[in-house]
């Protein structure tokens, strides 16, 4: 048993003991003599190096240079010290995922990000909303400002006759927003990650049906039928799982023969086999099967359910914490949720499809559920004020009737399955 936690395979197959789980991986990588150093331990002179900028940050033997800064600063680089601390210990010892490439500690180190992120959330969650919004500022100066309110359908004219300048200007000022480019990256990444269009359209559909639901609480939320219907459904959220579609069938069509660098023919073959670490060691086809019984229909359900509250977050946490919409924090939250959510929908279909009697979700699936969980409690929490906006009696009579349509329909499958069971 390697320091890293790996036992020496053969040259084919590398497995790894993780969480009482066996996951076999390719050791090419490992076996290469161009890449073998990358993944041989070196946990020991990376804690001096570490020590030796630690003491040159902190000024552990220069006490008079960092005397004079004032509280503020000091506060501030403790900070980031103790967070690039944490995260050189995720990226040396964190446990490590099914997900190889583009190298283990990459997907180590989003680990730790991911428990940063947790934490922080949780301390925001013991302040009151005030304060929360007013230590915004410490992540970004332009923060803690009352944000304007803007809806989308203020006017849903889509041709507006007295504009003399652009007649189609409600049109226009929706389809270069900056969110049309969102939703279409955002739908691509999904697609990749899911690969099953029936269930992305349920979580497009699903998306749209929350917008109509809480648009009584957010502004944002209130948006023309055009706007919905035609350009978010049917163009960018269309257009996104289509390209993430293909995507997903050029790699599901591709051989995964994969041979080290060293063994490269020439150079550009050296080259391309060193941009193909970048890509996926292998392909797995995801295999959700919603309607293989009550149990899985539920679990999948459940996915969705995470999905879009984790989406629903991103609206309300703006509007509770005074985040506008071009500040770079909401990029920031956005990619670190990609980068958490690829190895978190890996875990999970993993788990729908093991068969063993006993198992546990991935690490990453606990990660995923804590830290949606943790920012739902911030938007009940600093958005009070929003949850005493009645829902319209139409919304409450729907919803009510789809949870009972649910109910009914589990129970008479369950009864049905139980039927034949005991014939």
């Amino acid at each position: 048993m390697e320091p890293n936690g790996h036992r020496q395979g053969n040259k084919k197959n590398l497995v790894s003991m993780q969480n009482g789980e066996v996951n076999s991986t390719s050791s090419v990588d490992e076996l290469d003599p161009w890449t073998a150093w990358l993944y041989k331990p070196r946990t020991v002179t990376l804690l001096f190096i570490g020590a030796c900028f630690l003491i040159w940050a902190s000024g552990a033997l220069d006490p008079e240079r960092t005397s004079v800064d004032d509280l503020v600063a000091t506060v501030k680089r403790g900070v980031w010290a103790m967070i690039a601390v944490y995260l050189a210990y995720s990226l040396l010892q964190a446990p490590s995922t099914i997900l190889i490439r583009p190298h283990p500690a990459i997907w180590r180190l989003v680990h730790g990000m991911a428990v940063i992120y947790l934490v922080s959330l949780t301390f925001l969650l013991f302040q009151n909303r005030d304060d929360a919004r007013q230590f915004m500022k410490y992540l970004h100066p332009d923060l803690g400002v009352e944000l304007p309110e803007r809806s989308y359908g203020a006017d849903c004219r889509i041709y507006v006759p007295e504009n003399p300048t652009n007649r189609f200007k409600n049109v226009y000022d929706t389809v270069f927003d900056e969110f049309v480019l969102a939703h279409i990256l955002g739908w691509w990444g999904k697609a990749i990650m899911i690969r099953n269009q029936p269930l992305l359209w349920v979580l497009s559909i699903g998306f749209e049906s929350m917008e109509l639901t809480f648009r009584h609480m957010l502004p944002n939320f209130n948006e023309c039928w055009w706007d919905s219907i035609v350009l978010d459904i049917l163009i960018c959220n269309w257009f996104g799982i289509w390209a993430g579609m293909r995507t997903v069938r050029y790699f599901d069509g591709r051989t995964y023969e994969w041979v080290g660098i060293s063994q490269q023919p020439n150079i550009i073959g050296k080259v391309k086999r060193t941009l193909g670490q970048f890509t996926p060691a292998h392909w797995d086809k995801d295999e959700w099967h919603p309607l293989l019984g009550p149990w899985r229909f539920l679990q999948v359900l459940s996915l969705c359910v995470v999905f879009l509250t984790v989406e629903l977050n991103t609206f309300f946490l703006k509007f509770c914490l005074w985040v506008p919409p071009q500040n770079p924090l909401i990029i920031y939250r956005l990619v670190l949720w990609w980068l958490i959510a690829i190895p978190t929908i890996r875990e999970y279909n993993s788990y729908l499809q093991d068969r063993k009697p006993v198992k546990k979700v991935g690490t990453f699936c606990w990660l995923s559920l804590a830290i949606c969980i943790v920012e739902l409690l911030i938007c009940i929490k600093f958005g009070h004020g929003l949850f005493h906006e009645h829902m319209p009696k139409w919304l409450v009579i729907l919803w009510t009737s789809i949870g009972v349509g649910h109910v009914i329909f589990l129970s008479a499958w369950s009864w049905q399955l139980i039927r034949r069971k005991q014939q």
